[in-house]
């Protein structure tokens, strides 16, 4: 049963980082935790190149626009800090999944 720690939602700011076999990366600023348990003020996003409804979201949301990103954790204990989902491995190494990105309502 999915735990109401189990989810995240933060707004953030992406920049464009590079591309990885499986994947485009970003860099991204957490400016606000909206809900969840979460501390990391940096992310590196991953978004699987056959992802294209994430894809074409952040491309079209870079540098300057703040969005919403809502996540799932995954697993615990990754053994990279990057991994082939469109999410994002964070500092204690547990690895959260994309479940939406949206405009932020300022």
């Amino acid at each position: 049963m999915e735990k109401e720690s189990d989810k995240i939602i933060l707004i953030v700011k992406a920049s464009f980082t590079g591309v990885i076999g499986y994947a485009d990366v970003y860099k991204c600023h957490i400016l606000k935790k909206m809900d969840g348990d979460f501390n990391d003020q940096d992310i590196t996003l991953t978004i699987l190149t056959d992802d294209g409804t994430n894809s074409a979201f952040i491309t079209s949301h870079l540098d300057n626009a703040a969005f919403e990103m809502g996540c799932k954790r995954l697993k615990d204990n990754q053994p990279y800090s990057l991994m082939p989902i469109s999410g994002f491995v964070d500092s204690q190494k547990t690895s959260w999944e994309i479940t939406y990105l949206k405009d932020h309502q300022q």
